[in-house]
């Protein structure tokens, strides 16, 4: 009997037009769209190997305009990974993860807090347990690295953001599909988001 591929939800999020559905096309469809096309949500699935192991990808494309950030639910912030992207040619799309950061750290005290009461409520019987949800898996992705000629981000600076946030870290081209399976790939810690 095969195992079933183990579900890992992902929540893209960052500015308006810094590429976030044209990564997520990129890995679901293989295909690049170069119009620009504002996104309220959107979800796709895909099921990817990772070091001979399958998993089922469960992604939700969100919307970067300010007016739509407030659509954000609580489902979205009950994702097991989170891909931030920013424009590196857009001073202003690194700045703007900062609105995702904070919710993205909000959620994860929280899951902390439910984890440390179950812990507490189980006793002794949750010795070597994993109890309650995760923290959440962070990846920040620097965008549109094909175009050299624009870029106002360097990867230092991207890097740094990161590492700031306790994320990891790529330069993709979604355009170029640079880095875009391996982005979904990252073992960051422990399992691929």
């Amino acid at each position: 009997m095969v195992d079933s591929p183990e579900k890992i939800s992902i929540t893209i999020c960052g500015d308006g037009g810094c590429g976030k559905s044209s990564i997520t096309l990129r890995l679901v469809r293989s295909q690049w769209i170069h119009e620009y096309d504002p996104t309220i949500e959107d979800s796709y699935s895909v099921t990817r190997v990772v070091d001979g192991v399958p998993y089922f990808l469960s992604i939700t494309d969100t919307a970067g305009q300010e007016e739509y950030r407030g659509l954000w639910t609580a489902s979205n912030l009950k994702s097991d990974a989170f891909l931030l992207v920013y424009d590196i040619t857009n001073q202003s799309s690194l700045h703007a993860l900062d609105y995702f950061m904070d919710l993205i750290e909000i959620e994860t005290e929280q899951r902390a807090e439910q984890s440390h009461r179950l812990r507490q409520e189980l006793g002794d019987s949750a010795a070597g347990l994993q109890v309650g949800m995760s923290p959440p898996i962070k990846i920040v992705a620097g965008n549109k690295c094909d175009l050299k000629e624009s870029r106002v981000i360097g990867a230092p600076q991207g890097l740094e953001y990161a590492r700031k946030h306790g994320c990891g870290f790529m330069e993709t081209s979604a355009r170029e599909m640079v880095n875009i399976e391996e982005t979904f790939a990252c073992k960051f810690p422990s399992r691929p988001i």
